[in-house]
């Protein structure tokens, strides 16, 4: 896993974001803050290469997204943190399953075809439209395709052993998802904690100006 402190040692609150799949830092650049940031990637390994010093922050919020739900769940608890909200974005705990997460049969197809088109088709299906895919040329990540289809092969491998709960303050579901389906996002969600809709597809970041708008959403 990939841990980069984006932002650090600006005031007493700060945001840890987990990431989804294939991505890196650019997925939410655009996301203004005055809080600090961390930002977790890249789940080939759920080692964390160190551990983030938290002892100076006071609001901890913890926000997490797609195959982040997964990962925070599951390695969270090695940061020693007790987050004032937990937040989950489009993604379940469960990220191989046909009830609770992707599809099995759905997940091997897309990790069969995960080429240099077949990631292109990926972003696509995760926007919303001519307008989200023109904006995210600048949040698309810049990262290798050999280690991004290592990463969603790991995850899958990695998911069947690592299988954590967490308890969520909020859960949010974009009403157009196709990548997390809504039906296994709402059957895991139940129950669970604040559900709230958004509007648009898989990735939700066009619908806040800030993190503070996703806290307080």
């Amino acid at each position: 896993m990939r841990i980069e402190w984006v932002k650090q040692h600006t005031g007493g609150r700060v945001v840890v974001f987990y990431n989804g799949w294939g991505m890196d830092n650019k997925a939410v650049s655009q996301l203004r803050t005055d809080c600090d940031l961390l930002i977790c990637s890249d789940y080939r390994s759920l080692e964390l290469p160190f551990l983030p010093d938290f002892s100076d922050y006071r609001e901890i919020y913890l926000v997490a997204w797609s195959m982040g739900v997964w990962a925070a769940a599951n390695t969270v608890g090695k940061l020693n943190i007790s987050p004032r909200c937990n937040i989950a974005m489009n993604g379940t705990e469960y990220p191989v399953d046909d009830n609770l997460g992707i599809p099995c049969r759905i997940y091997a197809l897309t990790e069969r075809g995960m080429n240099i088109q077949g990631r292109d088709k990926f972003f696509c299906r995760m926007l919303d439209g001519a307008e989200d895919a023109e904006r995210f040329v600048s949040n698309r990540p810049c990262r290798d395709l050999p280690e991004q289809v290592e990463e969603l092969c790991l995850i899958r491998t990695q998911s069947a052993v690592y299988k954590n709960n967490l308890k969520w303050d909020k859960i949010f579901v974009s009403e157009k998802d196709v990548i997390f389906p809504v039906m296994q996002q709402m059957n895991w969600a139940s129950g669970k904690a604040e559900i709230k809709k958004l509007r648009g597809g898989h990735y939700p970041f066009y619908n806040f100006q800030s993190w503070e708008d996703i806290i307080n959403f």
